[in-house]
């Protein structure tokens, strides 16, 4: 049996996907990745962390302009896909699904159909007219009802896109949890000492009062709390941030404008992002983990996103935005505390209470501990293992 992932973006730190499909394997299927590549590319094979690939251009006549280009694409990679022959067809997202269901037009053996949605999508954080979300909704409305099963990232996504599409089936739900991370404190103590040097922060072990390190670690972009972030430091003397990750470097100029306005450069540092297989090195290196996503996108609001699963497995507590998905395990764990994200004072209330009630953070690194073994991939996993021997005999 083949197993085709479609994800029409760069396929590089795609763990969701990798995972997914690592569960295929493990059923026996042999697996392959349909993604973006460059303009020359009309299925350059490529290998990521041990995964096929194929890439394809989304621009297969550059003369055209770009809007006739992406509509040409489609037909394009359908038609590419449908000589593949897969059994088995997950869409990343929208986009794939919609190529997928394109493969299958006039085919005598149709593959059979998965929805991988990776966020809320009629909620997602992009510019949209009334009549684009309306031809959104419709469309994954129509979609879904042709697939096998569809996948949500949480339990709130998947009751809301069940009510809104009146499904009679609700969506499967596959949380993005990492494997379980082996942590060696040794290391992370390492490149705690790394991040006060490179900082110029305070690296002296006998003195009172060690720099409270925060971080925020992910894609830099708007609405993702950041700014927040940068502003906590202003307002308390006790903390230093490490931000962790890479973005568009006009966003993260404004960024580090910000820090310069407030005179907080020297208590903000900024690195690169890091594989994924290193990044509890890091994350486990500071005391708090901070997500402060707006909720304005209902799609951040709904979220449960990638990073509050790795800062538990990297056994660092959490302060987060009081939404319904994050506050329920919170909460449900104790392993931080919530608050409004855009309310600098509640984010600053919080921060000292993990910093300064010692007794409170030795609660929360308890627990974290026993989250750790529940929120994993190893137990995750086992909801799709289901699916697939349910839904793809």
């Amino acid at each position: 049996m083949l197993a085709l992932k479609i994800c029409p973006v760069d396929w590089k730190r795609e763990s969701r996907d990798k995972r997914e499909l690592s569960v295929y394997q493990e059923l026996g299927a042999e697996t392959l990745v349909v993604a973006k590549g460059g303009s020359r590319d009309y299925g350059r094979e490529d290998c990521v962390d041990g995964f096929r690939v194929r890439r394809l251009t989304t621009r297969p006549v550059s003369c055209f302009p770009l809007s006739l280009n992406r509509i040409l694409s489609l037909f394009y990679w359908a038609h590419y896909t449908r000589n593949l022959q897969a059994d088995v067809i997950s869409g990343h997202d929208l986009g794939g699904l919609a190529i997928g269901w394109m493969s299958n037009w006039f085919s005598r053996k149709k593959a059979a159909l998965i929805y991988d949605s990776h966020e809320f999508e009629i909620g997602r954080n992009t510019k949209r007219t009334a009549v684009q979300k309306w031809f959104v909704a419709h469309l994954e409305r129509f979609l879904m009802n042709r697939c096998v099963f569809s996948i949500m990232v949480n339990d709130s996504i998947a009751d809301e896109v069940q009510r809104i599409h009146h499904l009679k089936e609700r969506p499967i739900v596959v949380r993005s949890t990492p494997e379980r991370w082996v942590i060696q404190k040794e290391d992370c103590e390492t490149v705690r000492k790394q991040f006060l040097e490179s900082g110029g922060w305070r690296t002296d072990e006998t003195a009172c009062e060690q720099p409270f390190l925060v971080s925020y670690h992910g894609g830099l972009t708007t609405e993702r709390g950041i700014e927040t972030v940068i502003k906590l430091t202003a307002v308390n003397p006790h903390v230093r941030a490490v931000i962790i990750g890479d973005g568009d470097e006009a966003y993260v100029r404004t960024l580090k404008t910000l820090a310069r306005e407030i005179n907080v450069e020297d208590r903000i540092l900024f690195h690169p992002a890091v594989p994924l297989d290193e990044l509890w090195k890091y994350v486990g290196a500071v005391d708090l983990s901070l997500i402060l996503l707006s909720g304005k996108p209902k799609s951040y609001y709904l979220s449960l996103p990638n990073k509050f699963f790795e800062s538990i497995q990297s056994l660092t507590p959490l302060v987060t935005a009081d939404f319904p998905e994050l506050k329920r395990l919170i909460d449900y764990y104790q392993i931080g505390l919530t608050c409004d994200p855009d309310d600098l004072n509640a984010v600053n209330t919080c921060v000292e209470k993990m910093r300064t009630d010692k007794d409170f953070y030795a609660r929360c690194k308890e627990n974290i501990g026993k989250a750790k073994e529940d929120l994993c991939w190893e137990k995750e996993k086992q909801v799709l293992i289901d699916a697939c021997k349910q839904y793809l005999r």
